[in-house]
Order: structure tokens, then C-alpha cells, then sequence
């Protein structure tokens, strides 16, 4: 294999990716690689002027899949961590687009999964199309050929790799291809195994993929077969008929109630030829050859690796990491590790012990406050999941989310724990003979003044990558209170949500009407002194290219949307730990006031733009704009916010002067004309720590229509593929909006992609906008404001 010397850039990116990111692959592609790609599903189509691909991969940890699917493929056990997986490359994609940004290049990072035109779009035939394929793109980055069965296989892991992909106008070092046949040995075993038949019945053929001087094929398979139980969650042993498209599918999925997610027999028992093995007495599957055997006879030296992995399980927020020995627990639990998982000799487990909760509100508003448990789950797998995968690295098979009794051994750990304290535990088993630490174990207390308090904070945040900090005092936001009671006090909402037993039957809308409540720092902690805010922008990239490229992608928006928010959910672990840890209480919310709405996502409804806005403005992290979105100095109203409730009584941040005002004064109010259900009602006047500001209120229901409940074609949907367009009523009342929701199309409707207008046609928002108000202003005509992106003339979109 040839390789080339990289440039500064590309060796500055993957050791961010492998040392930062803990990626376990990573590979470049330059854009004419890309030359046969449908346009509108290319990187080129998504950002123009892209130059390089930069590719990503995570490995499932190999018991996982061993140990997955035993039984039956759609009783998938701990491969279950492939959704983790998931959320996993979504954090990589999101760091790496900015962390490319931060070097002075334009970068879109994509989601890695869920978002798809299901069938196809305007000249795009394809079928569950994603905004760019990552296994086309992990073949064309040399991490990996295609398999007979479709998917990007590794020398190194064979199908047991996910990957996510971040495209970038720098130019890179493209990394060398692998030869086509040089992992896939065509055994077999996929087409055998496959419980659909997608691999052997209704084949058209191969698919051919030309990179360079190189052919890649794969099996044409019907991906609405593959699809039977890999996406629509339907019984494997259900008889199938001959033909499978979407006719059948959805008649299946109103017959029957869905049996699971299936985990896919065409990866469990790919493994490359070289490292396929076979234990029996372990598994049904293939088992993957390790790369480095340990030695039993030196193992003085797992007390260090203990260590590295304590750091790692600290690195996500963990208080505590407890290890049990297989000899342990079988004689003070009865429990037998053996039994559970082969081989293993040690139980780790994780440990979260925080005070519970004590904030007192009650209401819809309790949807924003994100309690202990909110966090914990995905936080602990993935602390889980690096330290697995670090075991696994030298040779020692380890394994989540396995049917371990967990509850008895947390009853253990419980004993002389505070009655004010709550207790999460979450156990894997390795083969790793780490040293026993016991279960017994005391919180530490850090105590600091609060100058020293503060300083600590940011310090984690600035290291932890958040882009914005600042504070206020409990007082600034509890002032603002009375001012915004008369404007949204008492306020119905209309809350309709589907209770259609599974997600695929048509939309059934169970209606409630919410009256909306302003609240203040007090509501979420009694004796709250301090307000923390912190904030991380979309990639300019994802928000600039929305709609507007040839591949016309929403895809890119609404997974930096919901990325942001997952993101700074680890930062207010984070910061919410370090406070206990010093004493004190806090609570975490996305919307403090209570004067926010959601925004409808494929990875459910996250907050909308006008969450946590009195919030950042108080911690001086912005000003209002005139559409009520906060601007942020650096980052415009591209920002999402967090704020953390607590006793701790921080120094405050001075607050902005307000500039956002001024400037959209000279602006035409284009984001109001662009609302499509005339969503904007009177001027608030308001005064934030003594500043003023003004804004013009949102209509929370006619805002809802759009995009909350997806029934606004222009609001994103038309983009995937969606013919709905419902125009928004006079007065929306329960019925209409019941009546609207009906017509959800049933596929798409549970993965809908939504933006706002409003803010898109701001120009704090996009750089092209501004440029349109100052052309407006000089030529006094009007102009789409699409025409100027770019500079090009591009199609209208619809």
C-alpha cells in the first residue's frame, strides 16, 4: 500500500479525530472522487466549493455482535450500542465541522443516520437516500471496500464499523484506496444468514461504484425488503411475500405490531477472512481474531489501566468507578459472571450519585428541565463504550448492556449513602482481571471560593469545547419575570400528541390544551442565587447550505439542530457535577422562562430558537433581536443555550448593550413577511438587567403549525420529499389542527425535518441575507433573497 505525506491541515484533523474524538478510523477523499455521485447526493451537491470528505469510523466492540442476536436477530441484546454508536458520530461529525471552522474553513458536518428521502427527490431516484451515503463515502476516504453485501468492510473490522462524514472546502490529503476484493472474500455467509431474503431474492443485478481506476460491486438489492424488519421493525418469521415494496410494507405495519429493530445478520457475520474464527460454545457468528493477545503472566500492570480507565469514566461526568471481581460477586451476590458473558473475570461499574432533584415546577414546563435520569443513560454508555473499546484494543473481550443484575449490586453500594442522594449504576463485564476496589466508597466535597468557583467552571467548559459562558444573578432573571407575565401568562397552547400504539401506523392525535407559564430561577430551585448559560453554535456550514445548494439538503441543519442540544447536555452534566461536588445544588433547563416553544426533529422535538433567551441575554452572552432570537456577538442567532439553576453565588456578567435593536431597525423585516402562517404579533418591550430590549411576540400556535407539527411544505418537508402542505387557519383550534395532523404522510412523519424562516431570512443568521438587505437598500427593488446565494442564480426552490 502506497502512502502519502500529509499536509499540516490533514495530520492537524486526524490527530484531533483519533486523540480528541477517540475515532477509531479515519480517512480523507478529495472531491473528484466524488465525480460519478448523483449531484443530489454528493458532497459537492450539498456545499459547491467542497474539496475534501473527511470520513470517520467507530467499531462495535466485537462481543457485542457476538454475543447480539443469539437467539434471534430481532432480540439484539447488547447490540443495542449501535444507537449509542449513533449518537456518538453525531458528537464527531458536530466537533469536527467546528473544529474546522475554527481553522478558518467552511465544513458540513452530517448526521449519521435517519435522515433519508425515502423516495428519492426531483431527478434522485434512489431510494432511502441519505444527503451523502457514508459507506460510498468510506470507500471513497481507503477505510473500506464493498462487501457483496452492500456494506463498507475494514481490513481491520470487517462490516463492524459505523461511520459519519464532514465535508470541507480544505484541501486535504486524500488517503490511498483499498483494491477492490481485498477484504471481501464473497463466503457467503451474509446471503445465507440474511432473515429477508434481501440478499438472495428480487436481486437486479450488481451495483457498480467507479473511484479513480477502481470498480467496486456490491448486490442490487430491494431495500424495501432489506428493510422489513432492519427499519420497519416487522417479525422476520412473519411469512414474506415474493414482492416487497411500499404498498406491502405499509399494509404489513397496520396488520401487525412491530416486533423490534433487527440487527442485521449481513453484519454479524461479516468478518474478513484472515480474522474469521469460530468458538461455537461462545457464539452462532463468526468471532473476529484479536489483533494483540494479553499476557497472564504480567498483570501488575492493570492497576495503570484501572487508572486510564477511571479518567475516561471521569472525562463523561462518572463520580465513581467500581470494580468486582467474578470471585467476588459469586461469593457475596451469587451472581455468576460466567453466565452472563463467557470468560470474564471483572464487573466495572459506573457510578452516578447526585442530590435529588429539588426544583418545585410543575406543568408543561417540566418538559424543559432536564432531570438526573434525562442524562445518564447516554452518558454512561458512552463512558461504557470508550473504556470497552480500550479492553477490547488489548485483547480483552468486553461487553455492555448485558442482562446483568443490577439492582442487587446497587442495593450494596447503596449502604450508608444519604437519604438525599440517588443512585444510578450502570455494569460491564470484561475478561480484563482489573483490581478489586471494593463497595465501599465516600463522596469527595471540593471547597472553593466563589471567584475560584467560577474559574474552575469556565475552565472545564473551555476544555470541554464550549464556545459560550457567562453568568447572572437569580435576581436580573426574576426581575423580568413580572414584565413578561401579561404577554404570555395564562396563553394557550394547543399540544397534540400521536397515540398510535406504533410509530408507523397512520397519526392518531390525542389533544390537550396547555395554559403557558412564565417562570423564574425560584420555580426551578428554591434559593437560587445564580444562573449559569452556556451556548455552542451550528457550524456555519450546516445553516448557510440549507435548501440552497443543488442538493436543496435540510438533512445537515436539523442534525447540528439537535446536535447542539445533545451537546450541551454532557456540558451540564458536566458543570452540574462539579457543583455538587463543591456543595451545592443545580438544575438544568432549555427554556427558564417558560417562553419557548420545540422544533419538530428527527431525533424527536427540541427546543426552538426562542428557548433560553432571557437567559443568555441576562448572562450577557447576546441581545434580542427584533424576531426574538438572541444575537450573539461572535455567532449571530446561530447558538443554542443551556442554563444551569443553582445556590452558588457567582460573580455576574455585565450585560450587553443593545445593538441587535439598532441594526434591525435598518433592516426591511423580511423575517417577518417569510413566516408562512403569520406567526408574529405586537411588540414586547422588556428590560434585561437594565437594558432594554425589544421584540416582536410569537403567535405560539400559528409557530406550531410550521414547525412543530410539520404541516408547512416551505418549512423543510417539501425538501424530503413530502407533497403535504396544509395552509395554516384563521384561528387554529383543536380540531383543525387534529384534522391537519391526519395527513401526516405515514413513513415520513416519524423523522420530519423542519426550519425556521423566520430566522433564516434574518440577517444575523446568514451572511447572503445581509448581503441582500444592503443590495435592497442600494437598488430599492425587491429581490429573493435566494438569488444571492453564492452570488448564483440558483433554481427557486419548489
Amino acid at each position: 500500500m502506497q502512502f502519502s505525506v500529509d499536509n499540516q491541515d490533514t495530520q492537524a484533523v486526524k490527530e484531533y479525530a483519533v486523540q480528541t474524538l477517540r475515532a477509531d478510523l479515519v480517512g480523507v477523499a478529495n472531491i473528484e472522487r466524488f465525480a460519478g455521485a448523483p449531484l443530489m447526493m454528493s458532497p459537492q451537491g450539498i456545499l459547491p466549493e467542497a474539496r475534501s470528505v473527511i470520513v470517520l469510523g467507530l467499531h462495535h466492540p466485537d462481543a457485542a455482535i457476538e454475543r447480539g442476536g443469539l437467539r434471534h436477530p430481532q432480540e439484539i441484546g447488547p447490540y443495542v450500542i449501535q444507537y449509542h454508536i449513533n449518537w456518538r458520530l453525531d458528537d464527531l461529525s458536530y466537533r469536527m465541522a467546528m473544529f474546522l471552522e475554527k481553522m478558518g474553513y467552511r465544513a458540513v458536518g452530517i448526521a449519521s443516520s435517519n435522515i433519508w428521502r425515502y423516495r428519492g427527490y426531483r431527478d434522485l431516484q434512489e431510494q432511502f437516500a441519505p444527503d451523502v451515503s457514508h459507506m460510498h463515502c468510506a470507500v471513497a476516504a481507503g477505510l473500506a471496500e464493498f462487501g457483496y453485501n452492500g456494506l463498507a468492510i475494514t481490513p481491520e473490522f470487517g462490516a463492524r464499523v459505523r461511520y459519519v462524514t464532514v465535508i470541507t472546502d480544505a484541501v486535504l490529503t486524500p488517503s490511498p484506496l483499498l483494491e477492490p476484493g481485498s477484504v471481501c472474500d464473497r463466503c457467503m455467509l451474509c446471503r445465507k444468514e440474511c432473515r429477508s431474503g434481501a440478499l438472495s431474492r428480487e436481486l437486479n443485478g450488481y451495483k457498480t461504484v467507479r473511484i479513480e481506476d477502481k470498480e467496486y460491486r456490491y448486490a442490487d438489492k430491494n431495500l424495501w425488503r432489506c428493510a422489513w424488519g432492519e427499519h420497519f421493525d416487522l417479525d422476520l418469521d412473519l411469512p414474506i411475500p415474493e414482492h416487497v415494496d411500499e404498498e406491502v410494507i405499509m399494509a404489513e405495519t397496520r396488520k401487525h405490531a412491530r416486533r423490534g429493530g433487527e440487527m442485521g445478520s449481513c453484519l454479524r457475520y461479516c468478518v474478513p477472512r484472515e480474522l474469521r474464527t469460530w468458538e461455537r460454545d461462545y457464539t452462532n457468528a463468526p468471532r473476529r481474531l484479536r489483533h494483540f493477545l494479553p499476557n497472564p503472566a504480567v498483570e501488575s500492570w492493570h492497576r495503570g489501566l484501572f487508572e486510564k480507565l477511571r479518567g475516561m469514566a471521569a472525562d463523561w461526568g462518572m463520580d465513581h468507578v467500581v470494580v468486582s471481581s467474578a470471585e467476588q460477586l459469586r461469593r457475596e451476590t451469587g451472581i455468576e459472571l460466567e453466565s452472563i458473558l463467557p470468560h470474564s473475570r471483572s464487573a466495572v461499574t459506573l457510578i452516578a450519585c447526585r442530590r435529588r432533584s429539588q426544583h418545585t415546577i410543575s406543568g408543561e414546563a417540566n418538559a424543559h428541565t432536564h432531570q438526573f435520569v434525562t442524562f445518564w443513560e447516554p452518558l454512561a454508555a458512552q463512558a461504557g463504550y470508550d473504556m470497552v473499546r480500550l479492553l477490547e484494543s488489548l485483547g480483552y473481550s468486553s461487553c455492555q448492556f448485558l442482562d446483568f443484575p443490577e439492582e442487587m449490586l446497587r442495593e450494596k453500594l447503596r449502604q450508608g449513602l444519604p437519604e438525599d442522594r440517588e443512585l444510578l449504576t450502570a455494569t460491564f463485564l470484561t475478561e480484563a482481571p482489573l483490581p478489586e476496589t471494593g463497595w465501599s466508597w465516600t463522596e469527595s466535597r471540593v471547597v472553593a471560593a466563589p471567584e475560584a468557583l467560577k474559574r474552575r467552571l469556565r475552565l472545564e467548559m473551555e476544555r470541554m469545547e464550549c464556545d459560550l459562558f457567562g453568568v447572572s444573578d437569580a435576581g436580573r432573571l426574576e426581575a423580568v419575570v413580572p414584565e413578561l407575565c401579561p404577554h404570555y401568562d395564562g396563553e394557550e397552547e394547543i399540544v397534540v400528541r400521536n397515540k398510535a400504539e406504533d410509530i408507523y401506523k397512520p397519526y392518531d392525535p390525542e389533544v390537550s390544551v396547555v395554559r403557558r407559564r412564565v417562570t423564574g430561577p425560584g420555580d426551578f430551585l428554591p434559593g437560587a442565587k445564580s444562573v449559569i448559560v452556556i451556548g455552542l453554535p451550528l457550524p456555519a456550514g450546516n445553516v448557510d447550505i440549507v435548501a440552497r445548494t443543488p442538493a436543496e439538503a435540510v438533512g445537515p441543519y436539523v442534525f447540528a439542530q439537535y446536535e447542539c442540544i445533545w451537546r450541551l447536555r454532557v456540558l451540564a452534566w458536566k458543570l452540574m457535577g462539579l457543583l455538587e461536588r463543591a456543595g451545592f445544588h443545580a438544575v438544568c433547563t432549555t427554556d427558564l422562562s417558560g417562553t419557548g416553544s420545540v422544533s419538530m426533529n428527527p431525533r424527536g422535538e427540541m427546543p426552538d430558537f426562542f428557548c433560553n433567551t432571557f437567559a443568555a441575554v441576562a448572562a450577557g452572552l447576546g441581545t434580542i433581536a427584533a424576531n426574538g432570537s438572541v444575537v450573539n456577538p461572535r455567532y449571530g442567532n446561530n447558538v443554542r443555550y443551556m442554563a444551569i439553576v443553582t445556590d452558588a453565588e457567582l460573580a455576574p456578567d455585565p450585560v450587553l448593550p443593545n445593538t441587535a435593536a439598532a441594526r434591525c431597525e435598518g433592516c426591511d423585516g423580511h423575517c417577518f413577511a417569510q413566516c408562512p402562517t403569520a406567526a408574529f404579533a405586537g411588540e414586547i418591550r422588556v428590560s434585561v438587567g437594565g437594558v432594554p430590549q425589544r421584540y416582536r411576540k410569537l403567535d405560539v400556535n400559528r409557530c406550531n403549525w410550521a414547525k412543530r407539527y410539520s404541516l408547512v411544505g416551505s418549512e423543510g418537508s417539501r425538501y424530503t420529499g413530502w407533497t403535504l402542505d396544509v395552509p395554516c387557519p384563521r384561528k387554529i383550534t383543536p380540531e383543525n389542527l387534529s384534522e391537519a395532523l391526519r395527513q401526516l404522510p405515514q413513513i415520513e412523519k416519524i423523522r420530519p425535518c423542519t426550519f425556521e424562516q423566520c430566522v433564516f431570512s434574518c440577517g444575523f443568521c446568514r451572511p447572503e441575507v445581509r448581503e441582500r438587505n444592503r443590495r435592497r437598500r442600494l437598488c430599492r427593488r425587491s429581490v429573493p433573497e435566494w438569488r444571492f446565494f453564492y452570488g448564483k442564480d440558483l433554481q427557486k426552490p419548489g
